[in-house]
C-alpha cells in the first residue's frame, strides 16, 4: 500500500520569504489525495501574519524555539503514515515524494535521506572544500552511495515513519539551529535512536529524494565557515555525550581518517593538473576546518564535564517518570527481573531492556510480557557499558535507575530513589545508590559473599562528595574519606542498584565503554562513573532503603571469576586516568602505599568483614586482577580502535 505524506516545512524569519514559498510551492505540486503539508512557524508572529495573507495555513510552534522544537510540533500535527521533512530553503526536484513512497514500500526502512544539492547564491568558492559541503547544510564528498544504509540524513531533505519518530520522543530540543546560530546533530540523535528502538530497521539513503538547497553569499565566507565548524564541534560533544563516543562519533572517525585525507589529494592532484597553486587554498580549509570542529568538541566536552546545571536543576518530583535500564545477554534469570521492576509500586517508569547479544535469547525470555512499559532495544557492541548507553541514549525520564539482569529490585526501590532525590532540593545529587542484598544463602560461596559485605554498604544514610555537602545534610551523614578516595570510589555503591540525574549522565560523558562486563577489562565502569561525576563537583546519595535482592554466585567457579573481575576492574578504571592526562596521575601514585594497604591488607576497612575461611586463592586471584588490568584496560582500547577501524 501507498503510504501517505505529510510534509513539514519549519520557518522562521521574514527575510527568506521567496525561498519559503518557493520551497512550498514544490511540495504543493507533488502531493497526493492523502497527503498533507504543515507548515510551522517557530515562534514569529508577523511571518505567521504574512503567510496567512497569502492564504497559507501555518501551524505555531508550541515548543522550545528553535528547529527541533518546530520539527517535533510539525510531527505532532502529522497524521500520514511518513513525515518529510523540508527546510525552508529547500525545494524539492519533480519525482522527489515519488522517490519517499517508493522507498517506504521496504519494511524495514524506518527513514531516508536524500540527496541535498547545493544551490550557490553566486558560486562554490574556489577554496571550499566538497567534503564540508555539511558547513551549509548540503552533500559532501566521502557520502554513501544510492541505497545504502546511513546512520542519519541531513536534515534539509529527510523522511521518517511517524509512528517510529513518536515512539522515540522525536528531536531533542538540546540540539539543533535556533534563529542564526549554526548547530546541529539533531538529526544524528534521531538516527541513532530510531535504529536503537528497533535494530531490524534501516535508515537508507535515496538520491531521488533531491532537494536545491539555497546556500547565501553570506555562507560563502571563511568566517561562516569556521563558526559552522566550531559550532558542529559542540553539537557533537553533546552528542556524544548523551549517546556515547561510540555510536555519537562512529561515522566522524571514518570522515577524518579516510574522506579528508583523500580530499588533501584531490587538491594536490587539481593543483598539479591547473599548474597552479589556487586549488592548494583547500587544503588549508580542510585544516582549518577540522581544527575548529575539534576545537568547538574538545571545549564544550571541558565545559560540560563540570555540573553546570547543578545548582539550578529543576527538583525531581516524587511523582516522576523513572526511565530503568537492564543490560542483558538474555539468561533466564533476566524474567524474574523484569517482573521485579513492571511490579513496582511507583507506576510512572518505562523499562528499557538492552539484548547485548542479539542472538534471540532476550525475545525468548521476555518476548511474552506484554506491557506497553516494556522496550526492548539492540545493542551489538558488546559491553555492559555500551548497553547501557544505548538505554541512556532513549531514556525518556529525568532519572535513569539501572539493575542487572541477576538482581531484583524490592517493590518500593524506585519510591525510595525518588524520595532521595526529591529531598535533595539544591540539585546537588548526581546520583543515588542502594543497598543489595542476597536472594538466598544456600551454598557456602554465597554465605562468604553476604558475609563479605562485598555489595552490601550497610545500614547508615551516606553523602559522598568532594567536600562536606552541608546543604544535603538531610539525606545523611558526610562520607568519610578514605585513602583512594574517590579514585576508587567502591564505597559509593554498585553497579546493580544506582540512579543518575539523565542530564548529570550525559553532562559527564556516560558509561567508559573500554570498562565493564563484556570488555577485556571485565569491569570497573560503575567505579569510574562515580569518581567522574565526584571529580565534577556532584554528590552521591546512598540511600538504604532502596533494596535490591541480588543472586549471588553459588559455586566456587563462578566466584573465582568474579574476584579476578573485581581486581581487574578497579585496576582498569584507576589506570584510565594515566590515559586521561596528568591531572589526578600524580595525586594517585602519592596515595598508592596507603591504598595499597587498603586494598591487600586483611585488616583495612575494604577486608574487614571478609570470612575467616574465605580461600586464599581468591584473594589471589584479585591481586593478579590488580596485575593484569592495566594491560587489559589498555587492551580493551586497542580493540575499540580496531572496531571502529572496520566500521
Amino acid at each position: 500500500m501507498t503510504p501517505s505524506l505529510d510534509v513539514v516545512v519549519c520557518c522562521y524569519t521574514t527575510e527568506r520569504d521567496a525561498l519559503l514559498v518557493r520551497s512550498i510551492d514544490s511540495a504543493r505540486t507533488q502531493l497526493g489525495d492523502a497527503d498533507r503539508l504543515v507548515v510551522v512557524v517557530d515562534h514569529n508572529d508577523t511571518l505567521a501574519s504574512d503567510l496567512h495573507e497569502r492564504g497559507i495555513a501555518t501551524v505555531a510552534n508550541s515548543g522550545p524555539r528553535g528547529l527541533s522544537g518546530a520539527r517535533n510540533t510539525g510531527l505532532e500535527n502529522a497524521r500520514g503514515d511518513v513525515v518529510v521533512f523540508l527546510d525552508d530553503d529547500a525545494a524539492l526536484r519533480p519525482g522527489a515524494l515519488d522517490a519517499v513512497r517508493r522507498a517506504f514500500a521496504d519494511p524495514d526502512v524506518v527513514a531516508i535521506g536524500g540527496a541535498v544539492h547545493a544551490d550557490w547564491e553566486s558560486s562554490r568558492p574556489a577554496w571550499f572544500p566538497p567534503e564540508f559541503g555539511w558547513v551549509v547544510g548540503c552533500d559532501y564528498r566521502g557520502l554513501p552511495d544510492d541505497g545504502a544504509t546511513i546512520r542519519n540524513p541531513i536534515g534539509a531533505a529527510m523522511a521518517v515513519r511517524r509512528d517510529a519518530l513518536v515512539a522515540v520522543g522525536g528531536f531533542s530540543s538540546e540540539l539543533g539551529r535556533v534563529g542564526t546560530v549554526p548547530a546541529g546533530c539533531e538529526e544524528t540523535l534521531m538516527g541513532i535512536e530510531l535504529t536503537a528502538h528497533d535494530a531490524r530497521t534501516r535508515i537508507v539513503r535515496v538520491t531521488d529524494f533531491a532537494v536545491d538547497h539555497a546556500v547565501p553569499e553570506s555562507r560563502a565566507t571563511w568566517r561562516y565557515f569556521t563558526s559552522r565548524c566550531r559550532h558542529e564541534g559542540r553539537s557533537k560533544a553533546i552528542l556524544s555525550s548523551i549517546t556515547g563516543p561510540g555510536a555519537g562519533l562512529s561515522s566522524e572517525r571514518t570522515y577524518v581518517t579516510r574522506t579528508l585525507p583523500s580530499g588533501v589529494l584531490h587538491a594536490v592532484r587539481d593543483a598539479a593538473r591547473a599548474r597552479s597553486v589556487a586549488p592548494l587554498a583547500r587544503v588549508v580549509a580542510l585544516a582549518l576546518g577540522l581544527v575548529a570542529t575539534a576545537a568547538g568538541l574538545l571545549t564544550t566536552r571541558r565545559r560540560r564535564a563540570t555540573p553546570s546545571r547543578a545548582v539550578t536543576a529543576t527538583p525531581i518530583r516524587a511523582d516522576e517518570l523513572v526511565s530503568v535500564v537492564i543490560a542483558t545477554v538474555g539468561r533466564d534469570s533476566l524474567a524474574h527481573a523484569v517482573h521485579s521492576v513492571l511490579d513496582q509500586k511507583h507506576r510512572e517508569f518505562e523499562l528499557l531492556v538492552v539484548d547485548n547479544r542479539c542472538d534471540g535469547n532476550v525475545d525468548r525470555v521476555v518476548g511474552g510480557i506484554d506491557d506497553p512499559r516494556l522496550r526492548i532495544l539492540r545493542q551489538p557492541v558488546p559491553g555492559v557499558s555500551a548497553a547501557r548507553n544505548l538505554g541512556v541514549a532513549a531514556a525518556h525520564g529525568r532519572i535513569v535507575a539501572f539493575t542487572d539482569d541477576d538482581a531484583t529490585p524490592e517493590i518500593d526501590w524506585l519510591d525510595r530513589i525518588l524520595a532521595t532525590f526529591a529531598a535533595d532540593t539544591h540539585g546537588r545529587l548526581a546520583g543515588v545508590t542502594g543497598r543489595v542484598l542476597g536472594t538466598e544463602s544456600g551454598t557456602r560461596e554465597q554465605r562468604w559473599f553476604e558475609d563479605a559485605g562485598v555489595f552490601d554498604k550497610g545500614t547508615t544514610a551516606t553523602v559522598w562528595a568532594m567536600r562536606d555537602a552541608g546543604d544535603l545534610g538531610g539525606l545523611g551523614r558526610f562520607g568519610e574519606h578514605g585513602p583512594f578516595f574517590p579514585f576508587t570510589a567502591g564505597e559509593c555503591g554498585t553497579g546493580n542498584n544506582m540512579a543518575f540525574r539523565t542530564d548529570a549522565l550525559r553532562e559527564i560523558g556516560g558509561f567508559d565503554e573500554h570498562l565493564g562486563t563484556g570488555t577485556p577489562a571485565h569491569g570497573g565502569e560503575d567505579l569510574d562513573l562515580y569518581r567522574t561525576a565526584l571529580l565534577a563537583g556532584w554528590a552521591i546519595a546512598y540511600a538504604p532503603d532502596a533494596v535490591v535482592r541480588h543472586y549471588h554466585r553459588d559455586n566456587l567457579a563462578d566466584l573465582r571469576v568474579q574476584s579476578y573481575g573485581y581486581g581487574t576492574g578497579m585496576a582498569a578504571s584507576l589506570t584510565k586516568l594515566a590515559f586521561t592526562g596528568p591531572r589526578h596521575t600524580f595525586d594517585l601514585v602519592r596515595r598508592f602505599p596507603r591504598g595499597l594497604h587498603m586494598l591487600l591488607s586483611p585488616n583495612s576497612t575494604k577486608n574487614e568483614n571478609v570470612p575467616t575461611d574465605w580461600p586464599v586463592h581468591l584473594r589471589l586471584l584479585e591481586v593478579w586482577g590488580y596485575l593484569v588490568g592495566p594491560v587489559l584496560y589498555a587492551r580493551s582500547r586497542v580493540r575499540a580502535g580496531r572496531a571502529r577501524t572496520r566500521s
